[in-house]
């Protein structure tokens, strides 16, 4: 059997010998495990960027007494960073990832978080014979398993264990207010009681205040990340990573800076962008991406967009009458110059606007198309915030702004050049 074993690896090594073109299938399935525009990335091998962030976290879990709070805007890569951080830290530390829903109580998230760690303990410590090995079970089995908990009485049920333990609270923002200040207690508990275990907040705010309703009492037992859009560098990152994992090259720095300039730092349109240029290319039996590659790619992307965002720009954009400047001025909006929270004042809206129609536009008239797109008629789009005369405008959704750019180039609105 053996002798026949050696054969067989000696046919296969002539054969593989012989030049081959890789099966578009095999690329393709690369190409799905390079780059994940719809799910968060799970594993550090494949997460980019966020050198620093992630330095940060993974020094707070180390340390006694500190938990984390990681907080962004919607659509920054929280939930991977999250994630990198449990992979990261493997061993060291037994870690469990839950999402909030609307209606969670700190007791049936906390169940949920303590159900995903599982131990694993011998069955002679157990009262059982050592030859039948080992028993596992999860964390919430083997403490008080009452329905409800009060943050002190939890952690002085975790202190005795020992255990190195880290809950990972995603989406914290959907959790009913009333309930934040008893995970603030509970870290606060946990802090006090010098236990090993460590809490990670993740949630979409501009603040901590947003999220722990301004409980200052734990601020001091509280790593702050604040996650901002991806650099262009970072971006890049995702960018070359991912082709070099999937076997394809760039023609040229052309592809890449447009793959780079419409994400708008969001991560998850790195990786539609490039994903899908990368599909161009190889719809032509190509593994060189070129910048029509990007360009037909892009206008995928858009067809491939959450239909939430298709839908609130078709109910933003649409008119009512046949010539309307309804479609200009939401394309106006996302390429308004703005900060680094996001907002843009209408005059930066009227400069843009005027650029597009190539003519002079009057700014009653901008001012009067803001004042609907903040309006339930059309989404809202918008969110407005300052004093009359001073308003400043910002998307409801931030990531609508790169997905109006595309639809706008798409569509001939914006010239392709970037």
């Amino acid at each position: 059997m053996l002798q026949d074993a050696t054969v067989i690896q000696q046919d296969a090594t002539v054969t593989q010998s012989e030049p081959t073109q890789p099966d578009k299938n095999d690329v393709e399935a690369q190409l799905i495990q390079a780059f994940s525009p719809h799910a968060p990335i799970r594993t550090a091998a494949f997460f980019r960027g966020r050198s620093q962030q992630i330095r940060e976290a993974i020094d707070a879990v180390r340390s006694e007494g500190l938990h984390v709070v990681i907080y962004g805007e919607r659509g920054v890569g929280k939930t991977s960073l999250a994630n990198i951080i449990a992979d990261m830290l493997g061993g060291a530390v037994s870690a469990s990832r839950v999402a909030c829903a609307q209606g969670d109580t700190f007791s049936s998230t906390m169940r949920r978080a303590m159900n995903g760690i599982q131990l694993v303990m011998p069955q002679s410590r157990l009262g059982f014979n050592s030859e039948a090995g080992v028993r596992r079970f999860s964390l919430l089995e083997a403490i008080n398993q009452a329905e409800e908990w009060l943050p002190d009485e939890l952690a002085g049920t975790l202190e005795p264990l020992n255990l190195p333990l880290v809950f990972i609270i995603d989406e914290f923002d959907r959790i009913p207010r009333t309930e934040a200040p008893l995970f603030a207690d509970f870290m606060k508990a946990l802090s006090d009681r010098r236990t090993l275990a460590t809490v990670v907040l993740v949630g979409v705010a501009e603040n901590i205040s947003e999220l722990l309703e301004g409980h200052a009492s734990i601020e001091r037992n509280l790593r702050q990340i604040h996650l901002p859009r991806m650099s262009e560098t970072e971006l890049g990152e995702i960018v070359d990573s991912g082709m070099a994992r999937a076997g394809f090259t760039l023609s040229g720095e052309q592809p890449r800076h447009r793959i780079i300039v419409a994400s708008q730092g969001f991560p998850h349109y790195t990786h539609s962008l490039a994903l899908n240029a990368a599909r161009a290319a190889l719809d032509t039996d190509r593994q060189l991406v070129t910048d029509d590659d990007v360009v037909r790619g892009m206008a995928e992307a858009v067809r491939r967009a959450d239909q939430s965002h298709r839908d609130l720009y078709h109910k933003a954009s649409t008119g009512t009458r046949a010539k309307n400047l309804w479609r200009e001025v939401v394309a106006a909006c996302a390429l308004a110059d703005h900060d680094e929270r996001g907002y843009f004042s209408s005059r930066s809206v009227q400069d843009a606007l005027g650029q597009l129609l190539e003519r002079p536009v009057e700014q009653q008239a901008v001012a009067a198309f803001l004042g609907k797109l903040i309006g339930e008629d059309r989404g809202p789009l918008l969110q407005r915030i300052g004093p009359e005369r001073r308003y400043r405008y910002r998307f409801v959704n931030p990531l609508m702004r790169p997905f109006i750019l595309m639809k706008a180039m798409d569509d001939g609105l914006l010239r392709v050049e970037v």
